[in-house]
């Protein structure tokens, strides 16, 4: 193809052509512009050029084009005037000249300007010439495209020049974890019952076997699902993903997804497997890993139907399964594709075999450049540990500058092991960390997890030692957990719950300054009736720099937590006094917060309905809670009448709240 000569066509973007005054196109009111086109030899190159001139201009004399369109065979260009009288080259075609709803209408100039277009492109259709220049300069627009598309093609082709063939043993290996079935017909009675295992195609026999129960094939060993031939239908099928990692040879590392369909029309299923996407991966020479993204776009190619880039989801927030690339891992050929390369060392088959799900394997290499203890951790046996560093952002728990598996955890040497048995994760390592030094820790890691209970424990045991605090906890738990209040609620349904109450009891009785090493102070028969009656006491000695503490403290919160949602908002307390209001109307504990709200220690805000703002009827504790080495606001309490727990409607808006507020301003200060 030829290219125009830009240098060249200026020479005739300005022809001489004089527009007689009296010609009645000129003065035709319906047209804008008016088109002149003439022939000239430009670069040794035969061009058809076609002048824009503007109606109004050209009658009072002003004959200079706005622009002017440069014409090949196998090309065209346009130079455009601005209104400050500098140029610019435009690739668009005639149609694409003015704005999309641009309403302009052209005429030529004369019906030889017309013919003369006709004949340059040798039209032997009965076209006008707007309709010959328009389907010439649609079928160049559509031969660049295609040029376009073929370049990019090829590029992809090179990319993906020696990827090897799937492994031999793949399609076995995707038929031992694909789901297998008994299919049988009902016999009445029937003590050993005759069916065909999918797994395997033979017909075998199975004594006392019912739809959905659980059986093993005879012959190939195969877990099978017994499932009656009535009860199947004409659409049952099976799906997964897989994926396999090889080695490209220069250096990089293509992870391949595979799609697998098991299709039942019969006992034995329809097997297709496909390839949809692929993921190549390196480290540069700067030791940063690389990646590229293609994905199998069917029927859609010129040469090739890869694409370059993620496969689109269709649908927002709704997983899509050809856009998945989490799938089983095929594991046989991995010391061989992954010798010789930065990954040669990496531990993901062990990480597969450990948990044997479904995952993503590019996350875990790429992590594995980037957290040199990840493999450390994974010889040690902390699976969980590597998958919160491989998956989640959790890496401020460990210290990966140790190389001694006790120092990199941050925990004592005899409490590896312990931590091991229980499979820590990391949320779990950061707990235990606050526990230095305690002596039963590892018996109350247990009891937690056995209890579900996350908050206040450490601020209970600076009076009472583990052992009391389990025994004494279990021991108000068995006589409050069944005790409705006024209105039915329940007041204590988990542990969490009974800690937390305990755990405000404490804290009154140190304000109050009691004898916080009485065993009658410690240990009250009734926990319920003394937290009331320690609430019921408690006073807040409000001073003038109290409250201006108090205030200053709302009023910045105000600024970060106000919120409303699904007819609900959040009312936050002008004065101390407010919060003993509220305590009183409400009957819990919430005036003895008052002191901690001024200390910034935690913020204090009412639910109120959106149309009654003025009465609320729960109230939410924030505090700042310390995870790792990060300190994050948290929701740790809300509390309704008489310490109800939250209602559905309460607590799907406590959540919102908690997504909406809290964690986004953790986002925007990261």
């Amino acid at each position: 193809m030829i290219k125009i000569n830009k240098r060249k066509c200026r020479e005739y973007a300005n022809p001489d052509h004089k527009l007689h005054p009296n010609s009645g196109i000129l003065h035709a009111k319906a047209i804008d512009y008016i088109i002149t086109t003439d022939i000239k030899i430009i670069a040794r190159h035969r061009n058809l050029i076609l002048c824009i001139y503007p109606r109004k201009k050209a009658c009072k004399g002003d004959c200079k084009p706005i622009r002017t369109i440069f014409h090949t065979r196998d090309d065209f260009l346009t130079l455009e005037r601005k209104p400050d009288g500098s140029t610019a080259w435009r690739t668009a075609s005639f149609d694409r000249l003015d704005d999309y709803y641009s309403n302009k209408q052209y005429a030529f100039y004369s019906a030889q300007d017309e013919m003369r277009v006709q004949r340059y492109f040798k039209t032997d259709t009965d076209a006008d010439g707007f309709q010959t220049l328009s389907s010439a300069q649609n079928a160049i627009l559509s031969r660049r495209c295609r040029e376009r598309r073929i370049a990019k093609e090829k590029a992809i082709v090179s990319r993906m020049a020696g990827i090897q063939a799937l492994p031999r043993g793949l399609k076995s290996w995707i038929k031992s974890i694909m789901p297998a079935y008994f299919f049988y017909d009902y016999k009445r009675g029937a003590k050993h019952v005759s069916g065909i295992c999918s797994a395997c195609g033979h017909e075998v026999t199975i004594p006392g076997i019912k739809q959905g129960g659980k059986a093993v094939c005879p012959h190939c060993r195969h877990e099978l699902t017994a499932k009656l031939r009535s009860r199947r239908g004409s659409n049952m099928y099976d799906r997964d993903t897989f994926e396999v990692i090889q080695n490209m040879g220069d250096g990089r590392l293509v992870i391949r997804i595979i799609k697998v369909y098991f299709t039942y029309k019969t006992d034995t299923p329809d097997v297709d497997i496909y390839e949809n996407a692929r993921q190549f991966v390196w480290q540069d020479a700067d030791g940063k890993f690389c990646t590229e993204h293609y994905y199998y776009s069917y029927n859609s190619g010129i040469i090739t139907d890869w694409r370059k880039g993620i496969r689109p989801e269709y649908i927002m927030y709704k997983p899509q399964f050809e856009s998945s690339t989490c799938g089983y891992l095929y594991t046989q050929n991995l010391p061989e594709s992954l010798a010789n390369t930065p990954f040669e060392y990496c531990t993901i088959a062990d990480f597969y075999h450990h948990f044997r799900e479904p995952m993503q394997a590019l996350p875990f290499l790429r992590e594995h450049l980037e957290h040199p203890k990840l493999e450390h951790l994974c010889k040690v046996g902390f699976y969980n540990i590597a998958s919160d560093l491989a998956y989640r952002d959790c890496t401020r728990v460990l210290d990966e500058a140790q190389n001694r598996t006790h120092k990199i955890l941050g925990v004592a040497a005899e409490d590896v092991d312990f931590l091991r048995s229980v499979d820590a994760d990391l949320f779990t390592i950061a707990t235990f960390k606050q526990y230095a030094g305690l002596k039963d820790r590892q018996k109350l890691l247990i009891w937690q997890q056995e209890n579900g209970v996350e908050h206040n424990i450490l601020p209970i045991l600076k009076y009472i030692t583990v052992h009391k605090l389990i025994r004494y906890t279990e021991k108000q738990f068995q006589r409050l957990c069944n005790l409705k209040g006024k209105y039915g609620s329940i007041r204590y349904q988990k542990m969490q719950d009974v800690v937390t109450e305990y755990h405000d009891y404490l804290e009154m009785c140190s304000d109050l300054d009691y004898d916080m090493k009485s065993s009658f102070v410690l240990y009250p028969k009734d926990l319920q009736k003394s937290h009331d009656r320690v609430q019921k006491r408690i006073k807040i000695k409000e001073n003038a720099q109290f409250r201006q503490d108090f205030r200053m403290a709302v009023q910045d919160a105000r600024k970060n937590m106000s919120f409303e949602s699904d007819g609900l908002k959040i009312v936050f307390p002008d004065s101390p006094g407010e919060l003993d209001a509220e305590g009183n109307r409400l009957h819990h504990c919430v005036g003895r917060y008052a002191k901690s709200v001024a200390k910034r220690e935690c913020m204090i805000l009412f639910i109120c309905r959106c149309s009654d703002d003025s009465r609320s009827f729960y109230t939410m504790e924030v505090s700042e809670q310390k995870k790792g080495k990060e300190i994050i606001n948290e929701v740790t309490q809300v509390r309704g009448m008489k310490n109800a727990l939250p209602t559905p409607e309460i607590e799907k808006f406590v959540d919102e709240f908690r997504r909406q507020v809290l964690y986004n301003s953790i986002n925007r200060a990261a």
